[in-house]
């Protein structure tokens, strides 16, 4: 039986013995295509079942790759409820195999037989939330950013930019929902996982003194620490790409953490315990072999490079990263301790309680501990994040100091590359899907915060964006706010 033949049956299968409609029979066969976990599969999915109008002109065999690309995000994927099934799109929770929840939009053509279009997947909320406003009426940037908080009801956000000499800064709302106090310009925001690219920097920087190498393993690193035969060759370079087969850890409870950080109190021992915990865990798959967004592995590099350097990662980032750089406001602390985000005269984080918007403190500090350099300590000002965004565009332009050209260009080289495929560098992503120019850059949230930065080379922009609240039931307002700016002023 051929494979056109074998997707064909897949189809009759699902449409006649199941009583699916013709549209979730072909979502369900292509998801089948891509937990196959090979391209031809879903390149022969679209020549058999999607509209041979659609595509743009694009090669069939581009096409394919680009799609299965959403491999990346975990097969293989389970099909949940289905959230919509109507002629001309259907939309299904997905859930891949490290059980993260996502959401599958595929759209048809209004007519018969209605061929498939397109396909997107996301996170939660991603595909059944309205699309983005577009953003063409506004005066200025306080304007701006007043429409959006209006559309999208996070309590304050605000953006920094610069296009070239030239920076704005602009931010609006209430530090607390519940209360009068308006944000301020020199007030601290949490960054979450936009910690990465800093944490990547410093380590960038102790590989150019020679403290660290890209290829230096984790035994090499911590000899001393018990660990699974497997992963005692993952490389540092593979930690910070995603690529180390480690555990994610991307949403953990108080009882998780108490296991994970053990009785200690001092922050360097937090980590070895909790590198020693992640390590005698089951890997999520062959180490290299493919990319799995990991919380746990940037805890490790960052442990790799205390240890190695003899210094602690708190320290290590002031030194290499925050003061070069003046970053003054950055800091690390539990939320609600003096001067962080959730403390008087500082901005509080906001969270979702059925569709309000609620004051909420994510204080745990043995989180705080084993995750700093993942993204859950860091707050700074919109100011001094967009000197680290400016650092970084000056790089990408060919203008790099404090480390060598070559290992700054390992922070921005993705593990893959190709139509379709998710770029991950390390702690920077490239994006070649939201404008035509691509751009580098990172989000980052504790459910609290949602926090964005996105630097165009080519066009000499780099741009920050942060507000108080996280919604993934919304497309994310700061990327939004950038985004407009950046189409305003980079035509």
């Amino acid at each position: 039986m051929t494979l056109v033949r074998s997707l064909l049956c897949i189809l009759s299968f699902y449409a006649q013995g199941a009583n699916d409609s013709p549209g979730l029979a072909r979502l369900k066969a292509f998801v089948e295509a891509l937990n196959s976990q090979k391209q031809s599969n879903v390149e022969t999915f679209i020549k058999s079942s999607f509209s041979p109008n659609s595509g743009g002109g694009r090669p069939i065999a581009i096409r394919a790759q680009r799609l299965f690309g959403l491999a990346s995000l975990g097969t293989p994927f389970t099909i949940g409820k289905v959230l919509k099934d109507e002629p001309t799109v259907v939309i299904a929770e997905i859930k891949n195999a490290q059980g993260d929840d996502w959401e599958m939009k595929m759209n048809f053509e209004v007519t018969e037989p209605h061929g498939a279009t397109s396909v997107y997947m996301g996170g939660p909320g991603s595909q059944t939330s309205p699309p983005p406003k577009k953003y063409t009426e506004w005066k200025n940037p306080i304007d701006l950013l007043n429409q959006i908080k209006t559309d999208t009801k996070v309590p304050a956000i605000g953006i920094a930019f610069a296009l070239g000499s030239s920076r704005e800064f602009a931010v609006v709302g209430e530090r607390d929902i519940n209360k009068p106090d308006k944000v301020k310009l020199e007030d601290r925001w949490l960054i979450g996982s936009v910690t990465k690219s800093m944490t990547s920097m410093m380590i960038a920087r102790l590989v150019d003194k020679g403290v660290m190498r890209w290829d230096t393993t984790i035994r090499q690193a911590l000899p001393k620490i018990p660990m699974r035969k497997e992963y005692e060759a993952v490389t540092l370079l593979q930690l910070l790409q995603h690529r180390a087969g480690i555990q994610q850890d991307r949403l953990v409870t108080t009882g998780f953490l108490g296991r994970a950080a053990g009785d200690s109190k001092d922050l360097v021992e937090i980590r070895e315990h909790y590198t020693q915990f992640t390590l005698s865990r089951d890997p999520l798959s062959k180490p290299g072999e493919r990319m799995a967004y990991s919380n746990a592995g940037y805890s490790i590099a960052a442990h790799m490079a205390e240890v190695l350097a003899n210094k602690p990662y708190e320290q290590l980032m002031q030194e290499l990263v925050f003061n070069p750089l003046g970053m003054s406001s950055a800091r690390f602390g539990v939320p609600g301790t003096p001067g962080n985000p959730g403390a008087d005269g500082q901005i509080n984080g906001h969270a979702l309680e059925g569709e309000a918007v609620v004051t909420h403190i994510m204080a745990d500090p043995n989180l705080n501990a084993i995750q700093a350099a993942a993204g859950s300590g860091v707050s700074i000002s919109l100011e001094d994040l967009l000197k680290f965004a400016q650092y970084h565009l000056a790089g990408l332009q060919g203008y790099v100091t404090l480390m060598s050209p070559k290992n700054f260009k390992v922070l921005h080289e993705p593990a893959e590359s190709g139509p379709g495929v998710y770029k991950y560098a390390c702690g920077w992503v490239v994006n070649d899907t939201l404008t035509k120019q691509p751009f580098h850059g990172h989000n980052g949230s504790d459910g609290t915060f949602w926090a964005e930065v996105a630097i165009w080379p080519t066009q000499n922009f780099a741009a920050v964006s942060i507000s108080n609240a996280a919604n993934k039931l919304l497309q994310s307002p700061p990327l939004q706010a950038i985004l407009t700016v950046h189409n305003r002023y980079c035509k």
